[in-house]
């Protein structure tokens, strides 16, 4: 791919990825501002649209340093910008998927109805339970990578590498320059990136398609009750849609990783592609499944419509006067 060819890549991944983002948040705001109270929703809608702003910016960012200098990840010490790049990729990404997984809790205890007491206690303080574990979450992320700035290049690098060679060339694996067990730590991460979002994400969306299941077939005679349902299947199908985004960012990512682990070439373009693909769809989602951003967006790309319509509905007042 030539020059030109990359720069144009990039920049239309950049757009695809920030883009519905910067729309979710803006028009989120402006309801809040109008509605002057913070909905558990929008509360997460915000998290999830800011760190999905930075996670793509990150990502093109690191993809630049790396593009500039090929050499990158052999230099001693690791530039400022490198480390506050993966930082903030492995910070935000962490915030973005746990805000989807209380989403998707949130929905769930929402829509399905729970005979058990502690669940109906929780079912009526779940909007404070949900804000105060997203709250939380980003105070977490913000801890949890703070080592990634300690990263840098293994002391065993050997330094009389050939920089004319740079395609033969294989750099040290990252080590951590403090005193940490480095191979928990990293448990911890992958841990909390997949396996333990990932048993409150797939529960609750299975638990909501059975039981919206079990709801239509049981007012299927009653079309006004299941048209009525509609807005709790779309809810359903969203959740699961996220979930469905999730895990397959995280299988390109992880195979990105794993190819690099074992000393393979792959270049970058596919890790800027699953964030941006991730940060896309999951604005393109949480769009359609927020009335208020729906009309936002139909106004702006049907405007022409919106005054036809106001035209012909003032002729026939004036006819009717």
């Amino acid at each position: 791919m030539t020059l030109v060819g990359q720069v144009l890549f990039f920049v239309a991944l950049l757009i695809v990825g920030v883009s519905g983002n910067i729309f979710n948040l803006i028009f989120t705001i402006q309801q809040q501002v109008k509605t002057r109270s913070v909905q558990t929703v929008n509360l997460i809608l915000n998290v999830i649209s800011i760190n999905n702003i930075i996670l793509v910016l990150a990502t093109f960012m690191l993809v630049v340093s790396v593009f500039q200098n090929p050499l990158i990840w052999c230099i001693r010490p690791y530039p400022l910008s490198i480390r506050t790049e993966i930082y903030l990729m492995m910070s935000c990404s962490f915030i973005s998927f746990w805000a989807i997984a209380w989403l998707s809790l949130f929905y769930c205890i929402k829509v399905v109805n729970f005979s058990s007491d502690c669940f109906r206690a929780l079912k009526r303080n779940i909007s404070s339970v949900i804000n105060a574990a997203v709250l939380l979450s980003c105070v977490l992320s913000s801890l949890l990578f703070f080592p990634m700035f300690s990263l840098d290049a293994a002391d065993s690098m050997e330094q009389n590498y050939n920089v004319n060679d740079i395609g033969n060339l294989t750099c040290p694996l990252p080590s951590f320059t403090i005193q940490m067990n480095a191979s928990a730590y990293a448990a911890a991460i992958l841990c909390l990136l997949c396996p333990i979002p990932l048993t409150i994400m797939l529960p609750t969306s299975i638990r909501m398609v059975i039981h919206l299941c079990a709801h239509t077939l049981a007012l299927k005679k009653n079309q006004t009750q299941v048209q009525g349902s509609d807005s709790y299947l779309l809810v359903c199908k969203i959740t699961v849609s996220l979930v469905g985004v999730y895990m397959s960012t995280l299988c390109i990512v992880a195979l990105f990783i794993i190819i690099r682990l074992i000393g393979q070439s792959i270049t970058y373009h596919i890790l800027a592609s699953a964030f941006s693909f991730y940060s896309g769809m999951t604005s393109l989602l949480l769009t359609a499944s927020n009335r208020y951003l729906k009309e936002k967006l139909w106004s702006l790309f049907c405007f022409w419509k919106a005054e036809e319509q106001g035209s012909k509905s003032q002729t026939v007042v004036t006819g009717d006067v």
